[in-house]
């Protein structure tokens, strides 16, 4: 299934940028990150927004979460119909992640697996590498072992201090990716009980992840660091529309007390007029 998605990134991003563009297959990688996040744009734009009206509804939600608190069913009833009421999708802040899914997926394919479209520019993983391995028969039927590839490895691949078909060897890039994740984690979350269980999922991909490739992780690593400073943007139009929105009812409140005081000038007025007619 992912086959196409791969061949895709391969054909029209890697090769492409690899030959015309950069020939550092890290940097590619880098390049291939910030295409597909410049792609989800139209829809990072549609989470921002969502995201800043959450951010600014969240004293609502808190004290519908504390006036429901021991009522779960009504708490849930309540909290959807707060958000349908405002036009508000709490989960449009995933939609990004889920569509990045498969390009993460066909990435990780590609780098295990490069197809030719890849190899015919950058070759093999291995220069003279030599496939052995042992195969056992029984009956006559033949079951395929152990194999590995020996020789030595392709300078294509190679981006800093690793290689990008292999796992960190320093775990420099795990370090990085569990702190990205955290500081991005931090920055989107407003729940104090959503932030207890949020923060405990960059330490869970960094188990996970400590396997994987360099190469996933250099995409992984780019693609948080370009949330960070899309969630400071974020932050940052936020705290624009308080300030906005602070001065805006301040200026009515003002305004309030400039037509209260012409109408006190006003009733003064009528008061000195009442008078001077009866002294008349």
């Amino acid at each position: 299934m992912l086959r196409p998605i791969q061949n895709i990134l391969e054909k029209f991003i890697i090769v492409p940028t690899y030959t015309h563009v950069i020939a550092n297959y890290g940097i590619v990688i880098i390049l291939l990150t910030i295409i597909v996040r410049i792609v989800l744009v139209p829809l990072t734009i549609s989470q921002t927004k969502s995201m800043a009206k959450m951010q600014k509804l969240q004293p609502e939600l808190k004290e519908i979460q504390k006036k429901y608190k021991d009522d779960k069913q009504k708490l849930q009833q309540e909290t959807m119909e707060f958000y349908k009421k405002n036009n508000v999708n709490p989960l449009a802040g995933c939609l990004p992640l889920l569509l990045q899914m498969p390009v993460f997926f066909a990435l990780f394919q590609a780098l295990r697996n490069p197809s030719e479209i890849v190899t015919n520019i950058l070759g093999n993983f291995t220069i003279d590498g030599v496939a052995s391995g042992i195969k056992t028969g029984l009956s006559g039927f033949l079951t395929a072992g152990e194999f590995t590839i020996m020789g030595a490895a392709n300078p294509n691949y190679n981006f800093l201090w690793m290689n990008l078909n292999d796992r960190d060897p320093y775990y420099i890039l795990v370090i990085l990716m569990v702190a990205t994740m955290f500081l991005t984690t931090k920055m989107t979350t407003t729940d104090p009980k959503q932030a207890k269980m949020m923060y405990i999922m960059p330490v869970v991909f960094g188990f996970i992840s400590f396997q994987f490739p360099s190469g996933i992780l250099v995409y992984w690593v780019t693609s948080n660091i370009w949330s960070i400073g899309q969630q400071w943007i974020v932050n940052k139009i936020v705290t624009k529309e308080k300030v906005k929105e602070g001065l805006s009812q301040k200026d009515k409140s003002l305004e309030g007390e400039q037509e209260l005081s012409e109408e006190e000038k006003k009733l003064v007025r009528k008061k000195i007029k009442k008078k001077k007619k009866k002294k008349k």
